[in-house]
């Protein structure tokens, strides 16, 4: 579907990197894979969003073109607190 608007640069999400995640899905077979904020921010560098996403080649089938997703840690903060942040969200 077309866009009338760009899509708001990746780094945009950095101050919630702690607590969020990207998942990045194939357009062809679905495949997702769950990136943290700042590895996405490190990876993506100068492109823009739309230029990294038309860029990512699925490992599964090979197809370039990505959709993205924003993903939060949906456990309740006593949880967060006791087991510790989400491995995803402290990828660099």
């Amino acid at each position: 579907m077309p866009r009338d608007e760009p899509l708001l640069p990746l780094s945009i999400s950095l101050p919630h990197a702690h607590i969020h995640y990207f998942a990045f899905s194939c357009r062809r077979c679905g495949r997702s894979v769950d990136v943290g904020i700042r590895r996405a921010v490190r990876l993506c560098g100068d492109l823009s969003t739309e230029e990294f996403l038309a860029r990512m080649r699925c490992r599964e089938c090979g197809h370039r073109g990505a959709l993205i997703t924003v993903h939060g840690d949906p456990r309740p903060p006593d949880v967060v607190e006791r087991d510790g942040p989400l491995p995803v969200t402290l990828e660099e």
